[in-house]
């Protein structure tokens, strides 16, 4: 096996690649910044690694013709990594692209995803490399540093002169005007809501249950907030309606509550603690106007800091619970009727 180090090398930076690339998909808030800077990383220092490998590859071709499972396994994985690398770089220098229909962003997300499989059956039939001791040494590691630091270089020059884009990757669009995609989260998609008849339950641990109509509602809250969609748009909008802590006070917090879970009418939710919960919004209203059905009326949620799929729409039921906030899919799961 010549050059050991680099198969060191993608041990590394794939993993960390496709954790960071999950981790950054829940991250809307500045403080996890950091995430999608190590994914960044990760994949200039991986197509670093990738033009010293493909010689390695080339040559291992020429010496050997023959094709067997585990060769077909790992030319899967290359085409797949090749794939995710070059669709990220896409969505970098083309900017905000859709192909068929779907946004690039999530191309390469999906992409990645299936990525996982080859290379987990990659690395376990070739897991005996890691034995070898130039795999592991000292100057493997030097080597692996020095990817590193073009990963870094190369994130620091693209920062610099690249397309203008928020730190989770996403391209603004419409801020302060009302004018944005109006996306769901998978198949979230109902038909309109009457208002006439939409009715709000707020139940659970809780004093008074809670039956709330349209004309309950009032617009007095107000919030400054960016939707951060993971299919790779922004958009900065001032949002108007009720406040959820009003609402969680007029029905009254039992001892023992611990979340706070809000449903749309497709049985689409999410939760959160309840002291998050007590700073949220749920709008009736964006930029001035009433919300219209795309974007969730008669009732939305406003979730500041994190990525879309947080930001519940067509809401029509909060539930205070006992249990924790953290008992649910870090990613939401297609919402069934």
């Amino acid at each position: 096996m010549r050059h050991p180090w680099a198969n060191t090398a993608l041990l590394a930076l794939v993993p960390l690649a496709l954790v960071t690339g999950v981790a950054g998909v829940m991250s809307g808030g500045m403080s996890r910044a950091w995430v999608l800077i190590a994914h960044a990383v990760a994949a200039y220092a991986l197509i670093a690694l990738l033009v010293f490998k493909a010689r390695i590859i080339a040559g291992a071709l020429r010496r050997r013709r023959r094709i067997d499972c585990a060769r077909l396994v790992f030319g899967g994985m290359a085409l797949l990594l090749v794939a995710v690398l070059a669709t990220g770089l896409a969505w970098i220098l083309l900017g905000r692209t859709l192909v068929g229909g779907i946004s690039l962003i999530n191309i390469h997300a999906y992409l990645a995803i299936a990525l996982a499989v080859p290379f987990g059956a990659h690395v376990a039939a070739r897991r005996w490399g890691l034995r070898v001791q130039p795999s592991r040494d000292r100057a493997a590691f030097l080597r692996l540093a020095g990817l590193g630091a073009l990963g870094l270089a190369a994130w620091a020059v693209e920062s610099a002169v690249g397309r203008a884009r928020r730190f989770t990757g996403s391209y603004e669009i419409g801020s302060l005007g009302g004018r944005f995609p109006s996306v769901s989260w998978l198949f979230d998609d109902p038909a309109p809501i009457d208002p006439a008849t939409w009715r709000l339950s707020v139940s659970g641990a809780v004093t008074v249950d809670l039956n709330v109509t349209v004309s309950d509602l009032t617009s007095a809250g107000h919030r400054r907030a960016i939707l951060d969609c993971t299919g790779g748009w922004y958009s900065e909008q001032d949002w108007s309606g009720t406040a959820l802590a009003d609402l969680l006070d007029r029905a009254g917090i039992r001892d023992g509550a611990r979340s706070v879970e809000v449903v749309g009418v497709t049985g689409y939710r999410r939760r959160f603690s309840l002291g998050d919960a007590r700073t949220l919004l749920l709008a009736t209203g964006v930029a001035g106007e009433p919300l219209t059905h795309g974007h969730g009326a008669p009732l939305r949620l406003v979730v500041p800091g994190r990525r879309g799929y947080d930001w519940v729409k067509w809401v029509v039921a909060v539930r205070v619970l006992e249990s924790d906030e953290r008992l649910q899919s870090p990613l939401p799961l297609p919402a069934w009727r």
